[in-house]
Parts: C-alpha cells; structure tokens; sequence
C-alpha cells in the first residue's frame, strides 16, 4: 500500500472513530480512553527503547548487523500495528472529547487540554514520520553499507527525543484535561 494511501485510511479511521466514540462511550469512559491509549503508546515507545538499544552493544556488533535487517523486516508490521493503532485511538478519543465538552457547556479548559494531547500525538507521526521511516527502511535495507547499527543508532536518538519531546506530553495533557472536566461528569 502506497505511503498516500496510508494516510488516507489513517485520516478516515480517525475521522470514523471520532465520530464513533463520541456517539456510544459513556462520557467517563470516553474521558479516560485518551490517557489509556497514549499510555500504550509511550509504554510501547519505552520498550522499543529498551529491547532495541541491546542489538547496540559493541560485543555484538556484527551479529546486529547481520541480524537487524531481517529482523525488522519481520518484527515492523506488528510494532507499525501498535503505533498507529494506539495514536489513531488517542487522535480519535481526544477529538470527541473535545466535541463532548461543546454540547455539555464544559468550562474551555478541558477541551483545550485535549486538543493540545492531540496535536502532541498527531506530531509524532507529522513530525517524525518521515524520518522514523526513512531510518527504518535503512535498517531493513542492511544499510548504510552494511553497517546497520548506524542507522538503528541515529533510529533510537530520534525515538528517544520524539518520546520526551511528544508521546509524553500528549499523555499530560490527556491527564490534565481529564482531571480539568472531572468535576464536570462526576
């Protein structure tokens, strides 16, 4: 499937699912759901960190760099099934809060804490998309040269600082906005 293709089902599945999970979750459920879906994804980003980072041990280095290629060609589609199924729920869920909170005369700030956890989220795959996948197609690829631990070093430089930088300040601000609207729905 074709990189604009992708997009275009990503866009549509979180258009559906917003539109899905603001007409049947109950509005406590609905509250949570965006905490609990990007805790998944920075519990997800967190793991990669820790279990990609051994293939970066010196005593292994031309092991990983046999290894890594097919390796990553079998392990990325169930890490891609992860990322963009925990960012497409957290994109979705944050969106129809933020819907949510119009109908119900909701004080702004809860509903602007959730639109800020979703430009966070949605900065993961708009700002570091294209490089996270550009690393990733070199590390299949054996490249640059052979040298696949080049790439999986400059991979997980990028990830660590996309972690900090969006994934947990998405989760921040899901958990403010809910602690926000609280006394709203209790």
């Amino acid at each position: 499937m074709s990189a604009a293709r992708q997009i275009a089902v990503i866009f549509i599945s979180i258009i559906s699912l917003t539109l899905v999970l603001h007409s049947i979750l109950p509005l406590k459920l609905l509250r949570i759901v965006p905490i609990i879906s990007s805790t998944i994804s920075l519990q997800f980003a967190y793991d990669e960190y820790a279990f990609l980072s051994c293939w970066m041990d010196p005593t292994y280095t031309a092991q990983a760099n046999t290894l890594l290629p097919p390796w990553f060609k079998n392990w990325g589609p169930w890490g891609t099934n992860i990322v963009v199924g925990s960012f497409t729920i957290s994109l979705a869920s944050g969106m129809a809060n933020f819907l949510t909170g119009r109908e119900i005369g909701e004080v702004t700030v809860g509903r602007y804490w959730y639109m800020a956890g979703v430009a966070f989220a949605a900065a993961h795959l708009l700002i570091w998309g294209q490089k996270a996948l550009g690393l990733l197609a070199m590390i299949r690829a054996g490249e640059p040269g052979g040298e696949t631990t080049v790439s999986m070093g400059r991979w997980l430089e990028m990830h660590r600082l996309r972690s900090f930088a969006v994934d947990l300040p998405a989760m921040v601000c899901f958990i403010f906005a809910a602690l926000s609207v609280m006394d709203v729905i209790v």
